[in-house]
């Protein structure tokens, strides 16, 4: 591989996994992935990244962009909801990584990388304003408008899976009651679905798996999580009237899934439905941004 300017290291650090690739002009190069260290975070992190790194930084110059999951501003992560991972509060990730690394470190958070990513080269290409949904572990996304990207002074913009759709609904990591990720996150459906049925499903997509083949609880369990989706992008169409919203994410892109929302979105009221779409750049999106974003 031969060193170049265009290149750019891109680290994605979720709550199951942390994936880094080369990318150049929006396309990745080279990929690499691992299991995130979930227990003390506070030291395993870091080296766990720049080892996942360290082979490409003799050929590959400049500044590696992080896209990772939680509240990121000015280099410094804190959990929005410890349940999807466990950072402790104010975590330098961008200065520990840079004395690690020796190299210029950018941070921001996972999902409006994603949504900067499908934006430039995914399914949001051509539009002036445009959100992103990712239904996996949890519920992230971001919302472009006349072509910038909306981060808010504090980078708190685009939390999306933290809007709440039900007063009453159940206990957020992030505090909150009736968030969209307490609801409709993989994370959500699993544990809900384990304690209707009394049965140890595995993930989500045993849960839909179980919905599709007739599961009465594991039906109620998606359709509730659908319900929350649907919501929220009826929410986003009513505040920002964005052109289309891309879902995406292992949870969001299943048939079940796509199928079901779509219903819910063709039933609103024509002022609030919004065109859909499925994310085009799928677990690469957030590399594919975070580049373009550095």
């Amino acid at each position: 591989m031969k060193s170049g300017g265009n290149l750019r290291i891109a680290i994605d650090v979720g709550g199951t996994k942390i994936a880094a690739a080369i990318v150049m002009d929006h396309r990745i190069v080279e990929r690499r992935q691992i299991a995130t260290p979930r227990e003390d975070i506070a030291t395993q992190l870091i080296p766990a990244i720049a080892g996942l790194v360290a082979p490409w930084l003799a050929a590959v110059p400049g500044t590696i962009g992080v896209a990772t999951t939680g509240f990121a501003a000015a280099g410094r992560v804190s959990a929005v909801n410890p349940q999807t991972l466990p950072f402790p509060d104010q975590f330098d990730l961008g200065g520990l990584l840079a004395a690690s690394t020796g190299r210029a470190v950018f941070v921001t958070n996972d999902a409006l990388a994603a949504t900067w990513g499908e934006f430039v080269a995914g399914a949001g290409q051509g539009l002036a304003s445009f959100a992103f949904l990712t239904i996996s572990t949890g519920v992230g996304g971001g919302m472009v408008c006349g072509g910038r990207l909306l981060t808010g002074p504090n980078g708190f913009a685009g939390h999306l899976g933290h809007m709440s759709v039900a007063v009453a609904g159940p206990a957020c990591g992030c505090g909150r009651k009736g968030c969209v990720e307490a609801i409709a996150s993989g994370t959500a459906i699993a544990r809900r679905a384990n304690e209707l049925t009394c049965v140890e499903r595995d993930g989500a997509a045993e849960v839909i798996a179980a919905a599709e083949a007739g599961d009465a609880a594991c039906q109620s369990v998606l359709d509730d999580a659908v319900s929350a989706l649907a919501s929220l992008c009826l929410n986003i169409k009513a505040a920002i009237d964005v052109e289309c919203v891309a879902i995406g994410g292992s949870v969001g892109l299943s048939g079940a899934f796509q199928v079901r929302l779509g219903l819910l979105i063709a039933g609103a009221p024509p002022a609030f439905r919004i065109k859909l779409v499925p994310a085009a750049l799928g677990a690469d999106a957030g590399l594919v941004g975070i580049a373009a974003l550095v």
